[in-house]
């Protein structure tokens, strides 16, 4: 441009000339904006168009458009489930509560209605029924029901722990209804147990496995020979141990869930033994054996425990069973 300046050789041109290179460096971009990159322009697409004295305001020339969430976005969460009844495992000294146990598992709602009336916190089984037949019909009338028997249960002791695993459940069920009123209660089932494996007590049995009364303490014979139940929660007791020692005592039972008997051996000069157990998973607790001539060691009815406690008769295996006691050394 200063070049055709000195070519010309006509210096009346040269003001004018000036002032117009003048105007044409304002409109160009602020200085140092290509080297900075802090501001861009659009580049001119023809040099012959005249600058403007009052450009129109610039848009933007992408606009974000709407699409699929950046793959660090995490997912929606989960709808929410109701985990079911878990494993109790259920106990010989909790005979009618073990049989509900297994009903309210099972869903059984017609078995959980007649069997009501042979435990001990009605109002839990009673909330365990109507929660039942809201889940397999569906109506809103059951649904009210429910929510009106599970708030009416007053919270068993902590050491009832099936009672505590059923409620819980209920409860669960009757919130997930009361917050999702138009939606099935989705079921997945329970997971753990309810009620920690572990060795409680032992009760002395006769010849047919029923407990001996008169006893206020597990005691028999100094030559041996007394059947005894191992009372507590467990599945599968692989190993009865006798002051710490793999004991190989002569042993009874059901199977898996089922109550558990052995034979004490003789009491050379011992006048007590300490019984503990192995099983699948741990199942902590020690309890005593004591030797005494004089203890009985028949008769129908009753139970011995290290309380002097006489809990019921062993339940009646159920479909899926379990075994253990709620008996307290």
């Amino acid at each position: 441009m200063f070049g055709r300046l000195k070519l010309n050789g006509t210096s009346g041109t040269i003001l004018p000339v000036i002032l117009a290179a003048f105007a044409l460096v304002s409109c160009g971009p602020p200085a140092g904006s290509e080297s900075t990159g802090a501001q861009q322009t659009p580049a001119l697409t023809s040099p012959s168009v005249p600058a403007s004295s009052d450009p129109a305001p610039m848009e933007p020339t992408v606009r974000p458009v709407p699409g699929p969430p950046a793959p660090d976005v995490p997912p929606p969460a989960a709808a929410p489930v109701v985990r079911w009844i878990p494993i109790g495992p259920v106990g010989p000294n909790d005979p009618q509560e073990g049989r509900m146990y297994l009903f309210a598992q099972g869903r059984d709602c017609d078995q959980l209605r007649d069997g009501v009336d042979g435990t001990a916190f009605k109002d839990v089984w009673r909330a365990a029924e109507a929660v039942c037949y809201a889940l397999r019909d569906g109506t809103g009338a059951l649904w009210q029901d429910a929510a009106t028997a599970v708030a009416a249960v007053q919270a068993p002791p902590e050491g009832r722990c099936l009672e505590l695993a059923v409620l819980a459940v209920a409860r669960s069920a009757v919130d997930y209804h009361n917050a999702n009123p138009g939606t099935a209660v989705p079921l997945e089932p329970g997971s753990g147990e309810a009620c920690p494996r572990r060795l409680s007590g032992l009760t002395v049995v006769d010849e047919n496995f029923v407990p001996v009364p008169g006893l206020s303490r597990p005691s028999g014979p100094r030559s041996g020979g007394t059947w005894v139940r191992l009372d507590g929660y467990y599945v599968r007791v692989s190993e009865i141990r006798i002051d710490g020692q793999d004991s190989g005592v002569e042993t009874r039972t059901d199977g898996d869930y089922f109550p558990v008997y052995f034979k004490t051996p003789p009491a050379g000069d011992k006048d007590s033994i300490t019984v503990s157990i192995t099983d699948t998973l741990d199942a902590p607790g020690e309890v005593q054996f004591f030797y005494d001539d004089a203890a009985p060691t028949g008769g129908a009815g009753g139970s011995a425990t290290p309380s002097g406690t006489e809990p019921p008769e062993p339940a009646s295996p159920g479909p899926s069973g379990s075994t253990g006691s709620t008996a307290t050394p």
